[in-house]
């Protein structure tokens, strides 16, 4: 019975219900397992085993304890009805006694009696009973109503017993009180206008973007003249692939969904020409030898990273260098504003550049210093790209991508150890499209220390991503809810769902969204829960629907079935993009790389592809976009796609977006699920450039269908 309990208090998940609707249960090996990957480290444990004292104890600290502290280190509340919760032994007796000052100075103090209080639970141990109650600050007169705002404030609690023979016994205990709005920004996609405005965009993978100026990698300088091209069709956002720190020292692992550090932007982005000591230094990179290694990176059809980190990085060490030699005086405006960015990311940066230092390749090693000035520089250059799309009319501007978790060796789990399960990673239980599983390397924050440590290591990743951006993707967005963990060692099973503390995680994005003006689009792409669909839209949370899957038994779903409240997009980077799904070229590719066990495997394949096409083709006649009996044949993707695009982008989704590849008839898929050396994912760059797009008639004619498609819909949701 101890061990049950202690898997449950732990949130190590005993079933679920699979893809199919399968009910599946989790071994009680491979759930003991995962108890013994979170407990590892915890002191009262033996070879990884977990003793029957430690059982007890460890039971003790998570189920009785809690209830034996009357007031907790965090707790969280909504600002429509704020509470406090605290813990009192069933037979105390004495005075109540609050201070509870907020983020912005005020100080308020009220003295609630256990009449005024509500009792929300009870735990019985060791012949004592004690009770959970609730203080309702505005409900019992204790505040005046709307006297507090959302925010992290402090709450002190003095708790005297009664000792009518004796000196009175007085006890403070301090902690947290995070009051939460409702839900998420919504901004001017709220609930108020949502019927009128059909916002869409489009998605790009920033690397991949190509031009006659860029050093071998797209830049925030191709980012700005990507704002420019689209704005001017209407669009309200460009949606970029996680833009995060990774991991120097192993250039070629280049997926933005495996980074060091997701506080952190790389480097690689930075446009080199619009930092302000480049000037200075241009003659010397019009040199021969600059001119001719720029060149040849840039010619590549495929990234070369191992190039590009060399090139790049020796180009801003010199700008380090004559960053210095320019600011040596403490009153220059730019070095001041450098310091005041290196101070206010704290310890956090500090420690980022440290783990750099180490990490670096010795022909790139520098000071920590110089890793701090790359920081400043991205972050700089980010932000003005917002300030760009803002300025160009756009709704939202960016929207930024958080990965689901970071490696192991990189600093955001280095640096913050005690916050992270080191002993499991990340990943997906085995279902019939992989058979294995999924494990994706990446390693989980703990729940339980996550608590322990008052949240705080989420609240900075959210927080970090929501800069220069008018709305945030969470990747795996079901993490909130749970998370399937893989035991690093093999013996201990296959792994099994971790429970996080969904409705604390949801209060953090609700409030960092607003303070930060972004919204917050969940990707549920897979198995999704029941249990989490309602509370993501009670948050404000968008869904993230992907064309391919958004089928019935039927086949596509109508644009009339679309979720309003979703980001639909046409294709993302882990589907073929739509010119191989067409011509099936991507299943081809997939024999070629090994991944169909048999030819009559891939026979199958092609043909259920002919199914989806041809249903493709009854919704299009079904919606009046093309007349009854047209074949597949009669289309190529150059003729097909303005009447997808017409189809989906008139949909209900209050959010649409299409991929850059798609509008350029890019057959290569950025990334293939399952493969690593097969094929080389992130690596693809555009066959088009921006100028070359900006003079495509084929271009510019798509990205007007769009916008047509969704003035259309804006005027019909306004009828």
């Amino acid at each position: 019975m101890s061990l049950e309990k202690l898997l449950f208090l732990q949130g190590v998940g005993a079933e679920f219900i699979d893809c199919f609707g399968n009910h599946i249960h989790i071994s009680p090996h491979d759930r003991q397992g995962i108890l013994k990957t979170m407990c590892r480290d915890l002191p009262g444990t033996t070879d990884g085993e977990l003793p029957e004292d430690f059982i007890r104890e460890r039971v003790l600290d998570l189920d009785a304890r809690p209830w034996m502290l009357p007031l907790h280190s965090f707790q969280c509340s909504y600002i429509n009805s704020p509470t406090v919760s605290i813990y009192l032994d069933k037979q105390f007796c004495g005075t109540l006694n609050f201070t509870l000052e907020t983020e912005t100075g005020s100080v308020f103090h009220f003295i609630p009696s256990t009449t005024q209080m509500t009792q929300v639970g009870n735990y019985h141990f060791d012949g004592v009973t004690y009770l959970h109650y609730q203080v309702h600050l505005y409900r019992d007169g204790l505040l005046e109503t709307g006297s507090l705002s959302c925010g992290y404030h402090d709450i002190r609690l003095s708790l005297t017993l009664d000792a009518p023979e004796a000196e009175p016994n007085v006890s403070h205990y301090d902690g947290k009180l995070m009051l939460a709005p409702a839900s998420a920004y919504r901004g001017s996609l709220g609930p108020t206008k949502k019927l009128s405005n059909r916002t869409w965009g489009v998605n790009a993978q920033l690397y991949s973007i190509r031009s006659d100026r860029q050093w071998g990698i797209g830049d925030f300088g191709d980012l700005t003249a990507l704002i420019d091209l689209v704005s001017d069709y209407g669009a309200d956002f460009i949606q970029l692939n996680p833009l995060h720190a990774l991991d120097i020292a192993l250039p070629r692992q280049a997926s933005p969904y495996s980074p060091c550090d997701r506080r952190r932007l790389n480097p690689l982005y930075i446009q080199l020409e619009a930092i302000p000591e480049y000037q200075r230094l241009e003659e010397r990179f019009s040199t021969t030898n600059w001119q001719v290694r720029i060149a040849e990176v840039n010619a590549l059809q495929w990234i070369d990273y191992d190039a590009v980190y060399q090139l790049k990085y020796q180009a801003l060490i010199m700008l380090y260098e004559e960053f210095h030699r320019q600011h040596i005086d403490p009153s220059n405006l730019r070095l001041i504003q450098y310091q005041e960015f290196v101070a206010a990311e704290g310890v956090g940066l500090q420690a980022f550049a440290q783990a750099e230092t180490r990490n670096a390749p010795k022909a790139l090693r520098q000071q920590a210093d110089f890793y701090c000035y790359l920081q400043f520089l991205a972050a700089e250059q980010l932000q003005r790209c917002q300030q760009r799309a803002k300025e160009s009319g756009m709704t939202l501007g960016l929207i930024r991508d958080l990965a689901v978790g970071a490696v192991v060796h990189g600093a955001e789990v280095q640096t913050n150890i005690d916050q992270y399960c080191r002993h499991a990673s990340i990943g997906a239980p085995p279902d019939p499209f992989a058979p294995h599983g999924q494990n994706w390397g990446l390693t989980p924050l703990d729940p339980i220390k996550l608590k322990q440590h008052n949240f705080q290591q989420f609240i900075s990743l959210v927080r970090a991503n929501m800069r220069a951006c008018g709305a945030l993707r969470i990747d795996h967005v079901m993490a909130l809810l749970r998370l399937w963990w893989w035991p690093l060692e093999e013996k201990l099973g296959e792994g099994a769902y971790i429970y996080y503390p969904i409705d604390t995680l949801l209060a953090i994005l609700c409030l960092e969204s607003q303070r930060a003006h972004c919204a917050i689009i969940g990707e549920d792409l897979g198995i999704v829960p029941p249990e989490i669909i309602s509370k993501l839209k009670d948050a404000g949370i968008y869904s993230n629907e992907l064309f391919y899957f958004c089928k019935d038994s039927h086949g596509f779903k109508t644009p009339q079935d679309y979720k309003p409240q979703s980001l639909m997009m046409l294709a993302n980077h882990d589907v073929p993009t739509l010119a191989a799904w067409w011509a099936g070229s991507d299943l081809e590719l997939r024999r070629e790389l090994g991944l169909f066990d048999s030819g009559e495997e891939l026979a199958t394949a092609h043909l259920e592809r002919e199914v989806e096409k041809q249903q493709l083709l009854a919704l299009l006649i079904q919606q009046q976009q093309v007349a009854p009996g047209t074949q597949p044949t009669e289309f190529d993707i150059a003729s097909l796609l303005p009447l997808l695009i017409r189809l989906v982008a008139g949909g209900n989704s209050e959010i649409f977006s299409i991929q850059i590849s798609d509008l350029v008839l890019d057959p290569h898929p950025v990334n293939i699920p399952g493969t690593w050396k097969e094929y080389p994912n992130w690596q693809r760059r555009l066959p088009m450039s921006l100028s070359d797009m900006a003079g495509s008639i084929e271009v510019r004619q798509r990205l007007a269908a769009v916008q047509q498609a969704r003035a259309l819909r804006r005027e019909q949701s306004s009828e």
